[in-house]
């Protein structure tokens, strides 16, 4: 019986090891192939990109895809009822084997973008304008923000960043005050200001004026570090599901006029803004809005960032490419299925419409990060422990795994189709796909350890392949048929060409020379049975209701809005891989009132 009180969220890490190993000096070299097989355990989808209406969907934005076959469906103007002979690309195996060897010999992670975290947090930041000197370094000064009306800045057609010049303003209210009204032409003895429209959205009574209070905040900022941070704060908003296209307008706007500031190297341009202890700056377009961490995903990976010379095992197998580039030294072929009475029959269904699927979200440092000790909150670049804000380097939780669904637990119900979701036509259950791995003067370690990988079936392990990997689809357990070694020799002048079999049947985690450290998160994220029955694996959720994990999120945070970072909270964090419990437990919806309070957005534009 399910405790549906409870969940286990799709994926957790396996977390890194203290130092990154290096390439392996092994002289002898070994020439073949490994013959391998794949057997679906639940429901597989690997998309043929080359239609993506290939079920001839009537909802808009809806994309359907077919099973990846050699067909170019770019012609069909509805697939229903047309089965393929489905293939799996030996790229897809090429990256689930090269990432699983990664974790194994504790290598490098070979596939990593240069983003910045984003984090919401619910404390306000500190008007600013960022300025350029006459030497042309970039500054940030302390400002003072003053309301302006919305409909006179529209009229007037007055943009982000556009100064204006006006007499003294009115009070409001408790630290309040507005001007009641400007020229955006210079006029002797007033005042001016920079305004800035920003505040999550279009139709607002007020903006806000920036006037500098001629204080410095922090000298010599990295203009292209600035633009960078900020572009990705505005694509994060407008990557939003709920984002309006008024909305996504007013985004562009900002960070247009924004970069035509960079640009001019002259001038004022209004931020928001807070200063670390160590002098590092966070910039957000809005006193309540997402923050941006000090370094990039590449940074906080440390030692086990993508490899430049120092080349890691995983490297020096598979190859990589930049300015020091390797040639792998093995090939992976397409994989095909075992002959059978018609291709209807490999499928599960005709097609199947999935939920939404949504991009990892780094910024959820609950799950992304572990507790630093004593915390109460913690980012990126920060923790909160005993009400202080302690500066610390973090570091990434791991590398990225997902549980295996019981084959029972994974179904197809109706799903209502949105422009969030897909239509697909997935492999069923129980299928198997053969196919080879060439190997090319690899040594004796390096091709136990592949021959290892993918023949772990056999102690009840398996992988992750292919789209949807979250709802249950893609395990897979992999098989070693046969290992060819070939050698070519030279007697007496002569040539001979011989294949031999290779004996792998004594192989084991222990013997092949993988890490440690690792192999007991491993073989229990990657078993097939390690969830128990009695939870459901799924992304975190309120009591009666699926489709707002947020609110789970929200509840795991202040319920209301803090008045410093001291003040903010985190109440749980993902349980590790090895604990005994690796369940969370579902929440209930916030209040009414809860729910628009720990709303900053909201709350915010409500104030205006």
């Amino acid at each position: 019986m399910k405790d549906n009180s409870r969940f286990v969220n799709p994926y957790n890490f396996i977390s890194l090891p203290e130092k990154k190993a290096h390439a392996y000096t092994d002289k002898d070299k070994h020439y073949g192939v490994i013959r391998y097989s794949i057997t679906t355990k639940t429901p597989l989808f690997i998309p043929n990109s080359s239609n993506d209406n290939a079920f001839a969907c009537r909802e808009t934005d809806h994309k359907s895809y077919d099973f990846f076959s050699y067909t170019d469906l770019s012609n069909e103007k509805n697939v229903s009822g047309k089965y393929r002979e489905p293939v799996v690309p030996g790229s897809e195996m090429r990256g689930l084997v090269r990432s699983i060897y990664e974790t194994l010999t504790d290598s490098c992670m070979g596939v990593l973008n240069d983003d910045y975290p984003i984090k919401r947090i619910s404390v306000a930041f500190n008007p600013g304008l960022l300025h350029f000197e006459e030497d042309h370094s970039l500054s940030l000064v302390e400002a003072a923000t003053i309301q302006v009306d919305a409909g006179q800045c529209d009229k007037k057609g007055i943009k982000d960043g556009q100064i204006i010049y006006f007499g003294t303003p009115r009070s409001v209210g408790p630290g309040q005050k507005r001007i009641d009204g400007f020229s955006n032409k210079y006029e002797k003895g007033k005042r001016s200001g920079y305004v800035i429209r920003w505040a999550f959205g279009v139709n607002k009574h007020f903006y806000h004026v920036f006037e500098s209070k001629n204080s410095i905040a922090v000298n010599n900022l990295n203009s292209k570090e600035v633009l960078s941070k900020m572009e990705s704060i505005i694509t994060s908003y407008m990557e939003q599901p709920a984002a309006k296209k008024d909305d996504k307008k007013a985004y562009k706007d900002y960070i247009e006029e924004f970069e035509t500031f960079l640009k001019s190297k002259e001038g004022y341009f209004p931020v928001n803004y807070f200063v670390y202890d160590n002098g590092s700056v966070s910039l957000t377009p809005a006193t309540f809005s997402k923050e941006v961490s000090i370094k990039n995903i590449v940074d906080y990976a440390g030692v086990f960032a993508p490899c430049e010379e120092d080349l890691c095992p995983a490297c020096d197998l598979f190859g990589k490419i930049g300015t020091t580039a390797k040639s792998s030294r093995i090939r992976f072929s397409d994989m095909f299925v075992n002959k059978a009475k018609s291709n209807e029959s490999y499928y599960k269904a005709d097609c199947v419409t999935i939920n939404n699927l949504s991009s990892p979200k780094i910024s959820n440092v609950d799950f992304y990060l572990e507790r630093p000790k004593n915390a109460t909150f913690w980012t990126y670049d920060y923790y909160i422990e005993n009400g202080k804000v302690r500066l610390y380097n973090s570091s990434l939780r791991g590398r990225k795994y997902y549980w295996h669904h019981h084959p029972e637990d994974v179904s197809f119900n109706n799903v209502r189709r949105t422009n969030l979701n897909k239509t697909i036509r997935p492999v069923k259950e129980g299928v198997t796909f053969n196919g080879e791995l060439y190997f090319d003067g690899i040594s004796r370690k390096q091709l136990n350890q592949l021959i290892y990988i993918l023949n772990t079936g056999k102690d009840g392990l398996g992988y992750k392949l292919g789209m949807g990997k979250p709802l249950g689809l893609g395990s897979v357990t992999c098989k070693v048929n046969a290992v060819e070694e070939r050698k070519i020799m030279l007697k007496q002048s002569k040539v001979s060409y011989d294949v031999s079999s290779y004996d792998y049947s004594k192989l084991t985690y222990g013997n092949v020379g993988f890490s440690i450290s690792v192999q007991k998160k491993f073989e229990k994220i990657t078993g097939l049975n390690s969830v128990p029955k009695q939870y459901e694996i799924c992304y975190p959720k309120t009591i009666g209701d699926d489709d707002h994990g947020f609110e789970w999120f929200q509840t795991n945070h202040n319920s209301k809005i803090a008045r410093s970072r001291e003040e903010m909270m985190i109440k749980m964090a993902l349980p590790k891989i090895l604990d005994k419990d690796i369940s969370l437990p579902q929440t209930k919806k916030p209040s009414r009132n809860n729910r628009h309070s720990s709303n900053n957005n909201q709350k915010y534009k409500k104030k205006k």
